[in-house]
C-alpha cells in the first residue's frame, strides 16, 4: 500500500468520527421532535356513545361529556328469545342520592308488544313487580323503570332475572325472557349517578 493511500483511509477516519460527534445533538434533536400520537379515546366529541368495557355478560356504554365534565356511563345487555332473536334491550343507571330510587332501568321490547299488559320483572323468586309502558316509537316500545336498593340488592345476590311480555298476537300467554346477571355487581359498581 501507498503511503499516499494510507493517508487517506486515515483521513477519511478521523472526518467519519468527528462527524459523528458533532452531530450526535441534531440526531438526539430529530427524534425527540417525533409525534407520540394522541390517543383516540380523547378525541370523542361531546354526546359521542361508545363501549368503555365488559363486565360478564354486561356491556358498560358512556357518553363523551363537555370538556371538564365527567362521562356518564350506564350499563346494558340485549336479551334475546333463543340464540338468534334478540326480543329485549335494558340499560340501567345510577339515579343521585337523595332519590327514593337508587338507579333507573330502560327495558326497549318489540312493537306488537301488548301495551294493557304490563311488563312483569321478577328479581327474584319473591321480588315480582310490573311496570307500564313508557311510550313506543319505530325502535320499539319503552319501559322506564325505577329501581329501589333491595331492587339491586337482589339483582347483585342473583343468577338471573327474568320478565314477561305479552305479544299482540297471543294475549293470553305470556313471553318469558331471561335476564343474566353474571358481571351485573361489578358493572353496576364502578357506574357514577347521573
Amino acid at each position: 500500500m501507498s503511503l499516499f493511500f494510507v493517508k487517506k483511509i486515515k483521513l477519511f477516519v478521523i472526518g467519519t468520527v468527528w462527524f459523528v460527534f458533532n452531530n450526535t445533538g441534531l440526531v438526539a434533536q430529530e427524534a425527540s421532535g417525533l409525534s407520540l400520537g394522541k390517543p383516540l379515546e380523547k378525541m370523542r366529541e361531546p354526546g359521542e356513545i361508545y363501549l368503555a368495557g365488559n363486565k360478564g355478560d354486561w356491556n358498560v356504554r358512556c357518553i363523551t361529556g363537555n370538556p371538564g365534565e365527567i362521562d356518564k356511563c350506564e350499563i346494558q345487555q340485549l336479551l334475546f328469545l333463543n340464540e338468534n332473536t334478540p326480543v329485549a334491550d335494558i340499560s340501567i343507571f345510577k339515579l343521585p342520592e337523595g332519590e327514593r330510587a337508587v338507579a333507573a332501568a330502560n327495558v326497549m321490547v318489540p312493537l306488537e308488544t301488548l301495551l294493557t299488559k304490563k311488563l312483569r320483572f321478577a328479581f327474584s323468586e319473591d321480588s315480582v313487580k310490573e311496570f307500564p309502558y313508557s311510550f313506543c316509537n319505530q325502535n320499539g316500545c319503552l319501559v322506564r323503570m325505577g329501581l329501589l336498593k333491595e331492587d339491586i340488592e337482589f339483582m347483585k345476590k342473583g343468577t338471573s332475572s327474568k320478565f314477561s311480555i305479552t305479544h299482540i298476537s297471543n294475549p293470553e300467554a305470556s313471553i318469558s325472557v331471561s335476564l343474566s346477571l353474571n358481571g351485573f355487581t361489578a358493572a353496576f359498581d364502578i357506574i357514577r349517578p347521573f
